[in-house]
């Protein structure tokens, strides 16, 4: 086996072995405490994305060079089976999630395709506004690279012009946070997390606090927005056909997710917003980790033999 294929493999072998423990890991601490407690939608983002990114880090920066460091020039080295196997799981997860993401993408664009013309005058906000003229009533921000402001007639037409500007300001907020990028990496996350409730319940809880903050930054402490944007919470809510209906592609509705409970926090005096730290501690730890790992690399490179030796 040349030298390149056994390094594709090892990446690989290593990235499907490690996203498998950082999932598990990320189970048990959700399970036990994490998941109880009100979380900043950037802790939520890299809690869901740990799992895949965590494992590229290690794969990319950690084992790699402690093998390329430290593997002797040869050709004759044979790949145990669970090196295969566990490269076939990785190649697996990456492939389904670049499906997932170009799927999204293309139901975005075919969405968008079905708008009507875009209007610059409507948005104070200085974003693109779609009006669709046909299909369900919709007040979202569509689409990931090129996210556009999409909202249908009658939407705009059960608003006053106090909770039609709410609406636009609460979607401006999400374009201006890049809250459809975010989506989009959720939405493809190549890992097992993709196939567990788990991973659906970690994107949910994503975008319940995306939208909270998008309320937060379309209002602030203005009392007079915040009762506006409640009250077109609810009229859009009302418009929709209900519970069950699926969300847009690549889309963050206005009044899609927690309604009620966002209604209510929009009532309430405001609260201070929920500080990220665990997006913190993990940032800081994966510009640690190759760091750390240099002084360790023969140590690395012999269990890396182990892996690839395993099972032969």
């Amino acid at each position: 086996m040349s030298a390149v294929v056994l390094a594709v493999l090892v990446v690989l072998a290593t990235f499907g072995l490690a996203s498998l423990a950082l999932a598990g890991l990320l189970a048990l601490v959700w399970r036990l405490a994490a998941g109880r407690r009100a979380a900043a939608s950037l802790d939520l983002l890299s809690l869901r994305l740990l799992p895949a990114a965590g494992a590229a880090l290690l794969a990319l920066a950690v084992a790699l060079p402690a093998f390329l460091s430290y593997e002797p020039p040869r050709e004759d080295e044979v790949a145990g089976p669970w090196l295969w196997v566990l490269a076939a799981f990785a190649a697996a997860c990456l492939a389904h999630g670049i499906w997932r993401g170009a799927r999204a993408c293309r139901a975005a664009r075919a969405l968008l395709g079905r708008c009507g013309p875009a209007a610059t005058g409507d948005s104070p906000h200085g974003h693109w506004l779609h009006r669709a003229e046909h299909g369900e009533p919709l007040a979202a921000v569509i689409g990931a690279w090129r996210p556009r402001v999409l909202v249908s007639e009658s939407v705009r037409a059960a608003c006053s012009p106090e909770e039609f500007t709410g609406v636009l300001a609460h979607e401006a907020a999400h374009v201006a946070s890049g809250d459809n990028l975010k989506l989009l990496l959720l939405t493809s996350a190549p890992d097992a997390l993709a196939w567990t409730p788990l991973g659906a319940e970690l994107l949910e809880r994503w975008r319940n606090a995306a939208e909270r903050e998008a309320d937060q930054r379309a209002t602030g402490a203005d009392r007079e927005r915040r009762l506006a944007l409640a009250s077109a919470l609810i009229k859009v809510a009302r418009l929709q056909r209900g519970p069950g209906k699926p969300r847009a592609a690549l889309g963050m509705p206005v009044a899609a997710d927690d309604v009620a409970g966002r209604v209510r926090g929009l009532l309430a005096p405001p609260a201070g917003a929920v500080r990220p730290a665990i997006a913190l501690a993990l940032a800081l730890s994966a510009l640690l980790l190759p760091l750390l790992a240099v002084p360790r690399y023969a140590l690395l490179h012999e269990l890396i033999e182990q892996l690839v030796a395993l099972g032969r």
